[in-house]
């Protein structure tokens, strides 16, 4: 009697201790996947471990407008390799700053998504001026993408195609200006509205990143050859994205996205995400 009782009590214990691990299992998993249905759910990070050292993310003030309006940004990562987005260099274009207010969204809810070899400076609005009032120019009545001193240079004429008195006249202008000299970005987009493309500025490099982004988005890519092929009278003097590239020799973009005030965010987020958290420039 006594044996079966110390027997009858033995396989209890097992039992007991045999439920409460897989209790405690399937609380575990529910926890987890909980915590990172986020992350696991990024189609570019699919076959990726997600980095297990957060990254920095400060809010700064880069510079000031025209009119004295702070110019807001993101200094994002603790990498050496600096990828620079801005948005709103036109203040009508709002759908550039809305998508660039998004990614910072996205980085907040889970800062591991930023490559440890990556540092992210972020601009959304470089024009707040204009910004304030859905004006494509500054508060100076200047076209900021043909502010820049590049070959070419002209200062244009009327219907928002003024470019200032001499290259980076606007402080804005000087703004972006310093912010490559102090931070050195080995590529650069640029956020437009609303043509739907990716345009690519001279070089193997721009050509590369170009097709890149263009194939993950589905804009058409729209180099040169294609806007002579259109007949369209594309190669503007004076831009942001061509003077960083002769500036620094290194790869730039304009991204054009479809619409004024949307900012493409269901389009641009798999390609933003896997710029951010890949190695170098992504090519695949």
């Amino acid at each position: 009697m006594n044996y079966f009782g110390r027997v009858n009590k033995k396989y209890l214990i097992f039992w007991i201790i045999f439920i409460s691990i897989i209790l405690l299992a399937e609380i575990g998993l529910q926890v987890y996947f909980l915590v990172n249905k986020n992350s696991l759910s990024l189609p570019a990070l699919n076959s990726t471990t997600l980095i297990d050292s957060p990254a920095k993310i400060e809010q700064k003030v880069f510079g000031y407008s025209a009119k004295g309006s702070p110019i807001n940004g993101y200094e994002i990562g603790n990498g050496s390799d600096v990828v620079l987005l801005i948005g709103a260099i036109h203040g009508n274009e709002l759908g550039s700053a809305y998508l660039l207010d998004q990614l910072v969204l996205e980085i907040k809810a889970d800062p591991r998504l930023v490559s440890r070899s990556k540092k992210l400076i972020i601009i959304p609005v470089v024009n707040p001026d204009g910004y304030a009032v859905s004006n494509k120019l500054n508060g100076a009545g200047v076209n900021l993408n043909l502010n820049f001193d590049t070959t070419g240079w002209a200062n244009y004429g009327p219907l928002g195609t003024y470019a200032g008195p001499n290259p980076f006249s606007e402080p804005e202008s000087q703004v972006i200006k310093k912010v490559v000299e102090q931070y050195k970005p080995i590529l650069m987009i640029s956020y437009h509205t609303a043509g739907g493309i990716v345009s690519p500025e001279d070089g193997e490099q721009s050509a590369v990143l170009g097709k890149w982004y263009s194939g993950k988005t589905g804009y058409v890519y729209f180099d040169d050859a294609v806007a002579a092929a259109e007949n369209v009278d594309w190669d503007f003097s004076g831009t942001a994205t061509m003077w960083f590239v002769e500036s620094v020799a290194k790869p730039a973009i304009t991204v054009e996205l479809t619409d004024h005030n949307r900012g493409d965010w269901s389009i641009n987020k798999s390609a933003l995400i896997q710029l951010i958290f890949s190695e170098g420039v992504p090519v695949d």
